[in-house]
């Protein structure tokens, strides 16, 4: 059962990272676009090395190992994917953001909460220090996620656009929060249905974010300051 579910993930994620390859590595694309596909690159590194581990030691390797890196990995370029080259689009840093910015302060609230379940069961060891680094680069990404999901839309329309993403990445880090506090447990149906998600999460992750983008390529109409409306291509991705 273990392994067809590390199976499938993994199959997932080079479906997912290879569907990424083509779309934006074929022509030139935003760099925004790239660290998102390295970012599920990575994940798919990562669980490929989980993998095979279960099929030569029949279990993963508890506390550090590769696999870790992978989902670190990923996440690191979710984080400077929307912290680096979108943020400065989404926040002047002004007093009529402020509301937003605490109020996605909830996502690594959430997540924090979540590590804390799985250290009350485990307590002090090498596995809680390996999954706390991964937790807090998770809290740090999903706090962009969570702002750009809530903060109102800029010119163009570029954020409303990278709203189903940024949902879409938001889950995926809570699910991988999930894998994490249910590995304390001897509960397999739960944790099989969180690897069901994950697989999901990460086979619709290019094909959201093409879409989003091929909206973004759209001809939009805008109000210029000339009179009268202004017809503009938006290629910012």
């Amino acid at each position: 059962m273990v392994k067809i579910l590390y199976l499938i993930l993994t199959l997932s994620a080079a479906i997912s990272f290879s569907y990424g390859l083509f779309w934006y590595f074929r022509k030139k694309s935003a760099l925004y676009l790239r660290m998102i596909v390295f970012g599920i690159g990575c994940a798919m590194l990562g669980r490929l090395f989980e993998t095979l581990q279960i099929l030569t030691n029949g279990q993963v390797q508890s506390g550090f190992h590769v696999g870790v890196l992978g989902v670190v990995g990923s996440f690191l370029f979710f984080f400077t994917a929307n912290f680096g080259t979108m943020d400065s689009l989404v926040d002047d840093g002004s007093s009529r953001f402020r509301k937003y910015r605490l109020l996605a302060l909830f996502a690594p609230a959430v997540v924090l909460i979540l590590y804390m379940l799985y250290y009350l069961n485990v307590g002090f060891c090498q596995s809680a220090v390996v999954y706390g680094v991964e937790t807090l680069i998770i809290a740090l990404a999903s706090y962009y996620h969570l702002k750009h999901l809530i903060i109102p839309d800029v010119e163009f329309g570029v954020i409303r656009a990278l709203r189903k993403y940024n949902l879409l990445a938001l889950i995926y880090g809570a699910l991988c929060m999930a894998e994490i506090v249910l590995s304390a447990f001897p509960y397999m149906f739960p944790l099989a249905a969180v690897y069901a998600l994950l697989s999901t999460a990460m086979l619709i992750f290019v094909p959201v974010l093409e879409g989003n983008v091929i909206k973004l390529r759209k001809p939009q109409i805008v109000t210029g300051p000339i009179e009268g409306p202004v017809t503009i291509f938006v290629n910012i991705m």
